[in-house]
């Protein structure tokens, strides 16, 4: 157990660039949230599309932007503008993807073949566009702050500021669902212009607001004689990031193949097909679930100044396997309510974890650039992203079989109460399995405050040089 150790003055980061900082992130949730938050209920169950073949739709675009971050990631490392190495990216796709939101749902009333390349093409474009300011804003961050407990601080801060999207992501369906739309895609359609404003403006907040780290002077050296397989093998043969990533991973691919059975469950199971009812929980649950987070925040950053990182995001993921086990509980549609516990739980673990993984990728940045003499956020952003997009494919890909699995395939008709219950027993068996994967990977994370101390010493001694 630590102390509490102050932070050196010309490490502190002021508050209104951490809360600016946040408000980019805000953005981001919005560029990926809008969309993914809704494609099922907007595209398999407004539109009726087969949710199998969505999959693969959706997965294919993924595969498309995500060959583009290892890209991004290099070329936003080896950018020198006037405005920093990131936020020209972070601004003018902002601001590009946001234009084209709108358009996501706007869908021709065509075949379904012909809606399903629609849906392909703009998506591939807009998440193409998702690439260029992802990456870029996640390695602002990881460069705002050299100092282990101040980085933790400011994804605290961005994790705040982003409760203002959890909450309003509870309420996306059920804006959809308002009379004066005439349909949930038309709702959709009016909410993307809403969002795409939204995103706009935090795109501009955050290049206007934070200051990058000034540029010291290894970042003058030549990088480009770094190839792009240099990069990629040294970002991928960093263990401490490895286990990072393989928690992440899991848990994401275990929560993210139940997405599409979860919609079913919440609609058709504990709200026995009243897609009203079900908007109202969501939106009730979505709201305190966002409540929770007042809470796990600042316990996450206690926890982490006094015992570490490590030990933090394993208490997160130990609520989460908590909450898992007592899903069979809480999923009754005798007492629809009681599904929020389980919202609340997951929503509480997860916090107190995702604070902590953009910090410790901060941390593995210093311990690379100890070992290659280069600051490489931007291909450590990349690096985080492409993996979790190819995961998002997998995700994709058996989240629409899912439903298929537990025998239900005529999408026309409402799930019987057997497909219901066996939809149940997967949902809380691969969380289990997952999480508890998830804990093992963070028990060997090797960066404590110890080590992460040393690097940041020989850094400093480099650098005086």
């Amino acid at each position: 157990m630590h102390n509490d150790i102050a932070v050196p003055e010309n490490e502190q980061l002021p508050i209104k660039q951490k809360i600016a900082y946040g408000i980019g992130g805000l953005s981001e949730f919005f560029i990926a949230n809008l969309v993914l938050g809704l494609s099922i209920p907007i595209f398999a169950v407004g539109m009726k599309l087969d949710p199998f073949i969505l999959g693969l739709v959706m997965a294919g675009t993924k595969v498309i932007s995500a060959f583009a971050d290892p890209f991004v990631g290099i070329i936003s490392d080896r950018s020198r503008y006037k405005w920093g190495r990131r936020k020209p990216f972070i601004l003018v796709f902002g601001i590009l993807a946001a234009l084209l939101l709108p358009f996501v749902w706007l869908v021709p009333n065509v075949s379904d073949n012909h809606k399903f390349i629609y849906i392909f093409v703009v998506l591939s474009v807009y998440f193409f566009f998702h690439s260029f300011y992802k990456v870029p804003y996640d390695a602002l961050g990881y460069e705002l702050t050299p100092n282990y407990d101040e980085r933790t601080k400011v994804f605290a801060w961005k994790n705040y500021v982003a409760m203002i999207g959890v909450f309003s992501a509870s309420w996306f369906y059920w804006f959809t669902l308002r009379p004066v739309f005439g349909n949930e895609m038309n709702g959709a359609a009016v909410l993307g212009v809403i969002g795409g404003a939204l995103i706009i403006i935090g795109a501009i907040t955050v290049t206007r607001g934070t200051h990058e780290i000034g540029e010291r002077q290894e970042l003058h050296m030549d990088e480009n004689k770094i190839s792009v397989k240099e990069a990629l093998t040294t970002t991928f043969s960093n263990k401490a990031f490895l286990y990072i990533q393989g928690a992440i991973l899991v848990v994401a691919l275990v929560t993210g193949i139940d997405a599409t059975i979860g919609s079913y469950l919440h609609i058709h199971y504990t709200s026995s097909g009243d897609k009203d009812l079900a908007s109202l929980i969501g939106g009730v649950g979505g709201t305190i679930s966002t409540l929770s987070i007042f809470a796990a925040l600042p316990l996450a950053v206690w926890i982490s100044s006094r015992w570490g990182k490590r030990e933090a995001s394993m208490f997160g993921m130990g609520i989460m396997l908590i909450s898992a086990m007592a899903t069979p509980w809480l999923l009754n549609p005798v007492f629809p309510w009681l599904a929020i516990v389980l919202w609340v739980l997951n929503t509480f673990g997860s916090q107190c974890s995702s604070v902590i993984y953009g910090s410790m990728v901060a941390d593995v940045c210093d311990e690379d650039e100890l070992k290659t003499g280069r600051r490489r956020e931007g291909s450590y952003a990349a690096a985080s992203s492409f993996l979790f997009k190819f995961v998002q494919v997998f995700i994709l890909i058996i989240s629409g079989a899912m439903p298929r699995i537990a025998g239900y395939v005529d999408t026309s008709i409402a799930p019987n109460l057997e497909q219901l219950e066996l939809m149940k027993v997967i949902v809380y068996s691969t969380n289990i399995v997952g999480v508890s994967i998830a804990i093992y990977f963070l028990y060997f994370y090797p960066l404590t405050r110890i080590r992460c101390a040393e690097i940041k010493k020989q850094l400093d001694e480099r650098h005086l040089e």
